[in-house]
């Protein structure tokens, strides 16, 4: 095994929800190694405890930094709280160049008030690195941050010169509950699915995940 599964969290979704999740992830990693970063501690795979740092787009980079720090695989693969994997296309993936990033270009958002699913481009809950790579990527991009803030604030992260490579299958779906404040997201213009292939109807999911 060459890859470690990277799951960080801000534990800020229902527990309930959160464990739907995990149980998820589990049933479809194929085996791998887990390395959970959290703001609460919980027991999956290897858990670091952060503290109640709060929600910011640093504070998860900084998360993933400390999870990809204590991996030792050639590769990290990308799993977020609010995120469901399918069984086969994403976890059993064979990424081939370190210094390439593997994006997954079938993700759909769920939104917790609405009966249909919505394509959206790129999620980073989809996303395949060189270890080293991704180590030295988020080192460089947060350079001169504080270590925490709640604050929300942009920094660089992805840059010209790198190179992308997409691969998919099944549907990875992000799930917007709100919970994290972050309440809509930007989609592609392609019509919303009130069904999606190997998941079913998404009336369905939300029964099946609480949501």
């Amino acid at each position: 095994m060459n890859k470690t599964i990277i799951y960080y969290t801000s534990n800020k979704e229902d527990e309930s929800f959160e464990q739907k999740i995990r149980d998820q992830i589990i049933r479809t990693s194929n085996g791998l190694p887990i390395i959970s970063v959290s703001q609460k501690p919980i027991d999956f795979g290897t858990n670091v405890c952060v503290g109640d740092v709060g929600i910011s787009y640093l504070n998860a980079f900084r998360q993933l930094l400390i999870g990809c720090e204590k991996a030792t695989t050639e590769y990290v693969v990308m799993a977020e709280s609010d995120c469901l994997y399918p069984e086969t296309g994403y976890f059993d993936f064979v990424p081939t160049n370190p210094n390439m990033i593997y994006s997954y270009n079938n993700n759909w958002i769920l939104y917790r008030d609405k009966d249909k699913a919505y394509r959206k481009e790129q999620t980073h809950g989809g996303m395949i690195y060189g270890r080293e790579f991704l180590i030295n990527l988020l080192n460089e991009s947060l350079k001169g941050l504080p270590m925490w803030s709640r604050k929300k604030q942009g920094f660089p992260f992805y840059r010209p010169e790198h190179k992308f490579e997409e691969f998919s299958k099944d549907a990875i779906i992000n799930i917007v509950t709100g919970a994290n404040g972050r309440k809509r997201t930007s989609t592609m213009s392609v019509p919303p699915q009130d069904n999606l292939p190997y998941w079913g109807k998404i009336k369905d999911i939300k029964n099946k995940y609480n949501i």
